[in-house]
């Protein structure tokens, strides 16, 4: 019994001395435009297109499972990727907020991400995006019902300014993590996956 909590105790050192690092402003992360959150959230900006994104989905569902319970995860879709169609990019912001809404984000997320880099397939209208959800155990008259609500376009509307918003800092490669509405970590400065949630840890609780 002993030998197991030694064991556990040594896998948590690594993490807790870099949770003890000094990070900086200006190397470690930047400090954006806009106000501060009034509850502690994290909103990754990323597109279903991004081939970094799928590859860093794993580590984004791994963020959000260690995460205190009074942070909220969110996913922001970014639209006008180049080289992709507007309206088909818009439509899988529907879905992203669409499968939130019917509570099936677990299984309609990575099947739009398999379709895409998996598959090599692609969307090509609205029928497509339906039969994604159905095949993934979605009653089709509840996702028309959906799908088109004004919560569901009230949200793609407040995403689309939201990647505005950061964009016009100068801020367009994805994915890109925000914290608290205020702080962007500076991904380059980080040595390990164990520094970047530490730093995200870190970033939620400057005031």
């Amino acid at each position: 019994m002993l030998n197991k909590y030694i064991f556990a105790l040594a896998l948590l050192l690594p993490i807790f001395s870099v949770s003890a690092a000094k990070f900086e402003e200006g190397t470690h992360y930047v400090e954006i435009e806009g106000e501060l959150t009034k509850k502690k959230q994290v909103t990754e900006f990323f597109s279903f297109y991004c081939p970094a994104c799928f590859r860093q989905e794993p580590f984004m569902n791994n963020l959000k499972a260690s995460l205190p319970s009074d942070v909220t995860f969110k996913k922001n879709h970014v639209d006008g990727m180049p080289g992709r169609e507007l309206a088909i990019e818009q439509l899988l912001t529907n879905a992203l907020i669409a499968a939130n809404y019917l509570k099936v984000g677990d299984k309609v997320i990575p099947a739009i991400f398999n379709t895409i880099h998996v598959d090599k397939s692609s969307f090509n209208n609205i029928d497509d995006v339906k039969r994604l959800f159905t095949n993934n155990g979605v009653n089709g008259d509840k996702f028309d019902k959906v799908f088109s609500s004004f919560g569901v376009n009230a949200q793609a509307k407040k995403m689309q300014k939201n990647t505005q918003q950061l964009r016009d800092q100068g801020f367009s490669a994805v994915p890109t993590l925000i914290v608290n509405g205020k702080y962007k970590p500076v991904t380059k400065s980080l040595k390990s996956v164990d520094e970047y949630k530490a730093l995200v840890l870190f970033l939620l609780e400057k005031a």
